[in-house]
């Protein structure tokens, strides 16, 4: 094997020849990070030496790229202004109204756009950053392979404090200055909390403004109080750049990465094919109770295979994750066959712009009930980022009452399979899927504040869309959604619903079973079932709730064996056998 390599050592050499043993090539190339100048536990700056080593990577495939264990410390003056900014409050209240959009200036720190046949071996490495990033950027990339990597940042991107005083219409936490600085005397960012007797998190409203009274102390306005002993986290973002973006990319495996901390989300994925994360972590550090300041995964308009397995995720400050595309909105352009797309009334969590591919199947959709009512072949398509507009040339014409309708990408519905991961104490849903074939199985998701899953198209956020093929099975829900934030119907475990229209249909999610689960309820309903076709409930072990099932415009229907609790009959209901 030729290696690149300005030192070798014993260390260094049998490190090698377990790659080798776990299944590199031959052919691959082994250099290390210290080859470019980055040295672990050196207290210096390593983002020059890093830049380096990623821009070797992105020129020369096929290549093993090995940080040896301990921590490197990353520094940018423009991420550092970007953080300042933020938590300072100079962007003022809305952070995310500043910094998420397209053209809001952001910092890469490892920025591996366009790497193919990649292998970045980081077993025991900590990322450390200062300031805010992105720090894995995955643009256009091919076969890349992340194992090991920790990412944490030197000043966290939020603010957390205990409650130590309750007064009339406030209440004062108290918090490290020396870890939580750059505070002024108006501090912005949203607020939640954390529950010190039962470890899990909660929000309350009425929150007002919140005033930096002492060096260590913040005082809050609000009409509802937390308790005197638990811990209130203020966000200094909402939506920022993810962790790792993986955009336009394919092939793409996270393994046994660590997510401690990150401004926005954890790890999003657009318009990309293939994505594994195996043992992923996005969980906060020993002793802290927030990760990510909103989504841990996001994944949007992908293909193939989207499989999670054995991951843990924790603290994060919203969904857990949410797969789907969008329903766009159409403009006819001067022929009859072509329009404009646009996605609007929903976040595009890559800022970038969603398209078809010449091929594609679209489907049109019923605005009032987000049925299918045809489908159309891309011929051609046109995307202007300067102009922010994407033109599709059609196979046929559109109707002439176009404003009826949307559109949605039949092509970019990709297979998940989500199996053996760990959820807990997060604000929110665990997993949000609005795509076919999927199975969930084996997991263990407790204490979040909202519904367990949510298998749903939203016609208000433009998320799509109706899940056909869908298998929930062995897995335990224990005390979900008892907070309301993110609750759906009034229901713990699993939620199917289609929302966001004038009118409900049977049907739209089809050839769903649900078996075997331990649920554990918070809310009213156990499992709700709503505008579906084709249903299994069947042995599963549900507890404290009202209902175990509630099911309404829905038709084709079997559930038994559910225990004592029973089951609740909606309207349009058709064809049931419940026992």
């Amino acid at each position: 094997m030729k290696l690149y390599l300005k030192k070798s050592g014993i260390f260094l050499t049998v490190v090698i020849s377990l790659l080798c043993l776990t299944g590199f090539s031959n052919n691959n190339k082994v250099v290390s990070v210290k080859d470019f100048g980055a040295i672990p536990d050196d207290n210096r700056d390593d983002s020059e030496a890093l830049r380096k080593a990623c821009a070797y990577c992105r020129h020369n495939p096929g290549i093993i790229l090995f940080f040896p264990s301990g921590v490197y410390n990353y520094s940018d003056e423009k991420a550092k202004e970007i953080e300042f900014n933020a938590v300072s409050g100079n962007y003022g209240e809305n952070t995310q109204g500043v910094l998420f959009k397209p053209d809001a200036p952001y910092v890469k720190a490892l920025d591996l756009s366009g790497a193919r046949n990649l292998t970045v071996e980081a077993s025991g490495a900590t990322l450390c950053l200062n300031g805010w990033y992105e720090p894995i950027s995955l643009v256009g990339c091919s076969n890349v392979i992340i194992r090991g990597l920790s990412i944490t940042y030197m000043r966290p991107p939020n603010t957390v404090g205990k409650v130590e005083n309750l007064g009339d219409g406030f209440f004062d936490i108290s918090f490290d200055p020396l870890l939580y600085t750059d505070l002024k005397d108006n501090v912005t960012g949203g607020a939640h909390f954390y529950d010190n007797e039962r470890k899990r998190l909660y929000t309350i409203g009425g929150i007002g403004k919140k005033e930096l009274i002492r060096p260590n102390v913040i005082r809050i306005a609000c009409s509802t109080k937390p308790k005197i002993g638990d811990y209130c986290i203020i966000r200094h973002s909402g939506h920022y750049r993810p962790a790792v973006l993986i955009k336009e990319s394919s092939n793409i495996k996270l393994e046994d990465v660590k997510i401690h901390e990150q401004p926005g989300m954890g790890v999003v994925g657009h318009r990309s094919e293939n994505i594994t994360l195996k043992n992923v972590q996005i969980v906060p550090i020993a002793g802290r109770f927030i990760s990510t300041n909103t989504d841990a995964t996001h994944f949007t308009s992908c293909k193939g295979r989207i499989l999670m397995d054995g991951c843990k995720f924790e603290g994060q400050g919203d969904d857990c994750t949410n797969i789907h595309n969008y329903y766009y909105t159409l403009y006819p352009e001067e022929a009859k066959n072509q329009i404009c797309i646009k996605v609007e009334n929903a976040d595009l969590h890559a800022l970038s712009l969603d398209y078809p591919d010449k091929g594609d199947t679209l489907n049109l959709v019923s605005r009032e009930t987000l049925e299918p009512i045809g489908h159309y072949i891309v011929k051609d398509v046109k995307v202007s980022e300067k102009d922010w507009k994407v033109t599709v040339t059609l196979n046929k014409e559109i109707p002439s009452d176009y404003e009826h309708y949307y559109m949605t990408n039949e092509s970019r519905k990709p297979s998940v399979a989500l199996f053996n991961n760990t959820v807990r104490s997060h604000l929110a849903r665990a997993f949000l899927i609005k795509t076919d074939n999927v199975q969930i199985k084996g997991n263990v998701i407790q204490n979040c504040t909202g519904t367990a899953i949510q298998i749903g198209a939203e016609g208000t956020w433009r998320e799509c869309g109706p899940v056909k093929n869908l298998m929930i099975e062995d897995n335990w829900f224990i005390d979900c959604g008892y907070d309301g934030h993110g609750t759906q119907e009034n229901t713990s475990a699993i939620c199917i619903n289609i929302s966001g229209v004038k009118n409900q249909t049977q049907g739209l999610h089809r050839n769903i079973t649900i078996r075997n689960n331990n649920i554990n309820a918070a809310c009213e309903n156990a499992i709700y079932i709503s505008s579906a076709q084709n249903i299994n409930v069947i042995n599963n072990n549900i507890a404290n709730c009202k209902n175990s099932v509630f099911i309404q415009y829905s038709k084709d229907i079997l559930i038994r064996n559910n225990g004592t609790i029973p089951v609740k009959i909606g309207d349009h209901v058709e064809c049931q056998n419940v026992r």
